[in-house]
């Protein structure tokens, strides 16, 4: 992208006042899962929704308000901030892409790869989403959060850790459902969604690379989950989207080739323009 939000929010670290080799050794000294917070995926897409959205998203939330879309909007609720709603569509996919990639490294035995991705939604996407719980009055599970991520580093295998699992993606999904009916049912925003989530993994993908090969196993799985979850999106609202649900899926195929496998591959399978020419083909899809 040319405003990539993952770059912006790594300057923005760096120059924090903290500096991230104390943070690091914080975490480590308390035995938590490994946590880098110079990794541009943790934040994904910024600490709070307005410095974290990037021009895409805002483009694209600005070709839904066009006429007939307003009118609806005033004819039932009134004002709906499509961006705001389409901020959070990606902000939790973003949240549960790491957590579906974290389950598939947890089920083949890839604990130390696993870990991160469970961290990471408590330690920084959380902190973006607890002005929307309240805006939304809808109920909190931070504390859910954190006793999946405790479970999945003391008890990766066992069938409680998976029920746990199961009840934070359903509570994420709770808190999905705020996003209006005139959007969730909308064919326009739920392809403007799977773009983004398509273009965060092409992103990360990139990230993951240092000339031309895969160096960072992180970046590769943060990609993988989102790519995984644009995919779910698609196969869960295949009615809805009706005769562009072929043309969707064409470039999913694009995108999931990307990653063959948990294990990284030594250079990747698809290229970064690829992966973004595919999101961009799905976005001109929404118009």
């Amino acid at each position: 992208m040319a405003t990539n939000p993952y770059h912006a929010w790594r300057a923005l670290m760096l120059t924090a006042s903290v500096s991230a080799g104390l943070l690091i050794a914080a975490t480590q000294a308390t035995g938590a899962p490994p946590f880098d917070p110079r990794d541009p995926a943790l934040v994904c897409k910024g600490m709070n929704g307005n410095v974290g959205r990037s021009e895409s998203l805002r483009t694209l939330a600005r070709g839904m308000t066009g006429e007939d879309y307003i009118q609806l909007a005033d004819a039932t609720t009134g004002s709906i901030d499509v961006e705001d709603n389409l901020d959070l569509f990606e902000k939790l996919g973003l949240m549960e892409g790491h957590l579906m990639i974290g389950k598939a490294l947890l089920e083949a035995r890839m604990q130390h790869d696993a870990l991160p991705h469970f961290g990471h939604p408590v330690r920084e996407l959380y902190d973006y989403l607890k002005p929307v719980f309240k805006a939304r009055k809808h109920p909190e599970f931070e504390r859910e959060l954190i006793d999946l991520e405790v479970r999945a580093r003391r008890a990766p295998n066992d069938a409680e850790t998976t029920t746990l699992y199961n009840s934070v993606l359903a509570k994420i999904d709770g808190l999905r459902r705020t996003i209006p009916g005139e959007l969730s049912g909308s064919a326009s925003f739920m392809i403007r969604g799977i773009a983004l989530m398509m273009e965060a993994a092409g992103g990360d993908l990139g990230e993951s690379l240092e000339k031309g090969r895969i160096t960072n196993t992180v970046e590769y799985h943060d990609a993988m989950g989102f790519a995984r979850y644009a995919d779910k999106v698609l196969a869960a609202n295949g009615a809805l989207l009706g005769a562009k649900t072929d043309r969707i899926a064409t470039e999913m195929k694009t995108t999931l080739a990307a990653f063959p496998s948990l294990a990284p591959p030594a250079r990747p399978t698809r290229s970064v323009s690829s992966l973004m020419a595919a999101a961009d083909r799905v976005k001109n899809l929404a118009k």
